[in-house]
C-alpha cells in the first residue's frame, strides 16, 4: 500500500514487512475487528474488506469509509462511542501496531516511507470529504457512479483491477449503507447505470466500459484518480 504512492527502497519494504506481527486475525462476515485506542492499535488489512460507521439502534447503518487489502486501519481513526469496525467479507488482520508507533514518533523510519505514510494519510482524507460531499450533495445516480470508479482506481493504484474491470465483493445492501440509500434505490440506480452502458453489476464484479462517461456520471472532477487508473477495455 505504502509503495503505491512513493517508491520504496528494497531496505524500506522489508522494514514495513517486519512492523506487521503476530498471527492473523480472521474475521466473519459482519464480525468485529477490535481496536484499542488506549494501546494505540494499529491493524493492517491482509484479506478481505472492512467498513467502519455506525450501527443505528434500529438496525441501519451508515458506513462512512472501506478498508482494503493493504490498508492500515489505525484505532484513533476507527474508536468512539458512536463508530464500529467490522467485517464486510470474509477478512483477515495482521497486528501493525509496531509500524504506527515507528511513523508516529519517526523511529528507523526513512524520507521516503515517512512521505509515503504522509500521502496514505492525505489520500484517505480526501476520501472522507468526497463521502460527505457524495452523501450531502449529489443524487443517487451520482453518489453510485462517483463511488464505484473511486474504489477502481484505489485497486487500480495498488494493481489489483483488470483494466475496465471492479472487484465489488459488496451485497447490493452494502452499497446501500455506503451509499445513504435503500435497497430498492440502490438497485434502481444500478440499473440505470446499466442502461446508460456505463455499469454492469454482477456478483462479485462490476465492469466499467466507460471510465470518461463514469465520470461525467459522478459529476465531480476526478481527473487526476483517471490518470492513475489503466484504460477500460474496449
Amino acid at each position: 500500500m505504502l509503495s503505491s504512492f512513493v517508491a520504496l527502497s528494497p531496505a524500506d519494504v522489508d522494514r514495513v514487512r517486519g512492523w506487521f506481527h503476530g498471527p492473523a486475525l480472521v474475521h466473519p462476515p459482519g464480525g468485529s475487528v477490535s481496536l484499542h485506542p488506549e494501546r494505540q492499535d494499529a491493524r493492517v488489512v491482509a484479506r478481505g474488506w472492512i467498513a467502519r460507521g455506525a450501527m443505528l439502534e434500529d438496525g441501519r447503518r451508515q458506513i462512512v469509509g472501506l478498508s482494503l487489502p493493504g490498508d492500515v486501519i489505525l484505532a484513533a481513526d476507527a474508536v468512539d462511542a458512536d463508530m464500529a469496525v467490522w467485517a464486510l467479507t470474509d477478512a483477515s488482520t495482521l497486528d501493525a501496531s509496531l509500524l504506527w508507533e515507528a511513523i508516529s514518533e519517526s523511529v528507523d523510519v526513512s524520507p521516503r516511507l515517512l512521505e509515503a505514510w504522509r500521502q496514505v494519510r492525505s489520500a484517505e482524507r480526501l476520501r472522507l470529504a468526497r463521502h460527505v460531499i457524495r452523501l450531502g450533495r449529489l443524487s443517487a445516480y451520482e453518489r453510485t457512479a462517483h463511488l464505484l470508479l473511486e474504489l477502481y482506481e484505489r485497486q487500480s493504484r495498488l494493481g489489483a483491477a483488470e483494466p475496465g474491470v471492479l472487484h465489488l465483493p459488496l451485497t447490493q445492501d452494502m452499497l446501500a449503507d455506503i451509499l445513504g440509500l435503500s435497497a430498492v434505490h440502490i438497485n434502481r440506480t444500478l440499473q440505470q447505470l446499466r442502461r446508460a452502458g456505463l455499469v454492469d453489476y454482477r456478483t462479485g464484479r462490476a465492469i466499467l466500459p466507460d471510465l470518461q462517461g463514469l465520470a461525467l456520471a459522478a459529476g465531480l472532477s476526478i481527473a487526476d484518480d483517471l490518470a492513475d487508473a489503466p484504460p477500460s477495455r474496449d
